[in-house]
């Protein structure tokens, strides 16, 4: 706390001592609240669609090469997780989580058949399935990865 005199505006807008320069801590703005959960899976799902045909397009390009055919879809299963619960302002846990988790899953799915769908000569992204399965599999993979509920930190024990 400082020494300097307080005007009465200040003392009202920080009661218990020590001005808003001093202290630095000044009214955070109230959030939102947040909207029903059918709104927010719907939100998710939109988000998801969107995720998953971005990244299906890119990652089309990258069907033949070495690496990059497993390493795009699992980017493009982490686009579509990380689209899907940012516009559903879930973290991932309880019955919501879930639900989003589910949906993500399912889009990266999604935009993974869309990558294969993309390239020519491909009348079905079902087609040769056991070659494409582990880009599936990826793709699954990036999406379960970013929608894993975060774990609770043990306090330490003295």
């Amino acid at each position: 706390m400082c020494a300097r005199p307080r005007c009465r505006a200040d003392a009202q807008l920080s009661p218990g001592g020590g001005c808003v320069a001093c202290r630095g801590d000044l009214a955070a703005p109230p959030t939102p609240p947040l909207p029903p959960d059918g709104e927010r899976l719907v939100r998710a799902a939109l988000a998801a669609t969107v995720a998953a045909l971005a990244g299906g397009v890119v990652a089309s390009e990258y069907v033949e090469a070495p690496y990059f055919a497993y390493l795009a879809p699992l980017i493009v299963g982490l686009l579509v997780a990380a689209a899907a619960t940012r516009a559903a302002r879930t973290d991932g846990t309880g019955l919501l989580g879930g639900r989003v988790r589910a949906i993500s899953i399912a889009y990266a799915l999604v935009g993974c058949a869309f990558g294969f769908l993309t390239q020519p000569g491909t009348p079905s992204p079902f087609d040769d399935l056991g070659g494409k399965l582990l880009p599936y599999l990826c793709s699954v993979a990036g999406a379960v990865l970013w929608c894993l509920p975060p774990r609770r930190v043990p306090a330490p024990v003295d």
